[in-house]
């Protein structure tokens, strides 16, 4: 099995957290047959080890940490780092990097790639105009059936909107997209995660699900229907559920899936729960997309106080989803 994994900006913690996980991921038993490159610079990764202070070696075309080796894959860009700083070089090395991953998976030269975190504003800077990776990688792999999934061994979380602005919500839900979404998402789970019959929960959009249209319409006039197509051709597919008292009382514990309306809905809880860790899976795609559950945290970057456990588990489920895939 065969990694490769984008430096994400230079300028955050996404160089930390990937160099202190390789080492304890591909030391583990069950990875003993997995091989990592890493799209990127390795005149950045030296330098970038040097700032925090963390014992790296390296040969011509390599890192070598704990003497083990790990090839990096030679993007164009070569910025200065300057951590916390939003920065057009190093969001251009960001892209560079993710395309060039990306380019790579897709032909079948690697199994999975794992992103490191961006700064949006650094790449758009860069001239980069995709709301997000999710969407970049579904406009490289063909478009239309990408769909962001945020996952910790307890929680599995779909969006069925992603990177729009709250107000456009409403007017982005549709019937056809939240089918959409809901098919996918119940693939994902049989498929990636290798759950049998999932469970689904589908979150309202209003407060308390609308409170039977007083506080909404969105309920009865798209959720409702979508749910009852679902529940008609024998899905188990529940709700829609006030988000508010689903998370609070626990009653996501007996669901293997939650789909939320809208970004912050479903990924605070999500995040607040995860601890440090969580991962962020692109699902609906003929490649495996794993990344960590967080960004470039520019207020710690060149600390060394980073926390990798969130790459960890990102590096994890896309080994577990290669093997999943390849046995279903």
């Amino acid at each position: 099995m065969k990694f490769i994994i984008s430096i994400g900006d230079c300028n955050g913690i996404g160089i930390e957290v990937m160099l202190k996980s390789l080492p304890d991921f591909i030391t583990r038993p069950e990875c003993k047959d997995i091989s990592i490159s890493i799209a990127g610079r390795l005149d950045t990764i030296i330098e970038y080890s040097k700032k925090i202070n963390f014992d790296l070696k390296y040969t011509d075309n390599s890192i070598v940490i704990r003497d083990l080796l790990f090839p990096v894959l030679k993007c164009q860009t070569k910025p200065e780092i300057n951590f916390g700083k939003i920065d057009k070089d190093a969001g251009k090395l960001s892209a560079e990097a993710i395309e060039l991953a990306l380019e790579r998976t897709i032909s079948g030269k690697y199994d999975a790639m794992i992103t490191m975190p961006v700064a949006k504003s650094a790449l758009y800077l860069a001239g980069w105009r995709y709301p997000g990776h999710t969407e970049m990688l579904a406009d490289f792999c063909g478009g239309g059936d990408e769909l962001m999934i945020l996952s910790t061994d307890s929680m599995r979380v779909a969006l069925a909107t992603v990177h729009i602005p709250i107000s456009k919500v409403s007017l982005t839900l549709t019937r056809d997209l939240l089918k959409r979404k809901i098919e996918v998402f119940n693939k994902s789970l049989a498929q990636d995660y290798g759950i049998n019959n999932p469970a689904v929960a589908v979150l309202g959009l209003n407060p308390h699900a609308g409170e039977s249209g007083s506080l909404g319409k969105e309920e009865e006039e798209i959720i409702d229907p979508v749910i009852a197509e679902f529940r008609n051709s024998g899905a188990n597919v529940s709700g829609p559920f006030a988000s508010d008292g689903f998370f609070a009382h626990g009653e996501y514990k007996n669901y293997d899936g939650i789909v939320a309306m809208y970004h912050d809905q479903g990924l605070i809880p999500l995040k607040f729960s995860a601890n440090g860790g969580g991962v962020n899976f692109t699902a609906g795609l003929k490649i495996v997309r794993t990344s960590p559950d967080h960004g470039t945290a520019f207020a710690i970057a060149g600390k060394g106080l980073a926390n990798p456990q969130s790459t960890l588990d990102a590096l994890e489920l896309a080994r577990k989803i290669v093997l999943n895939r390849q046995q279903s």
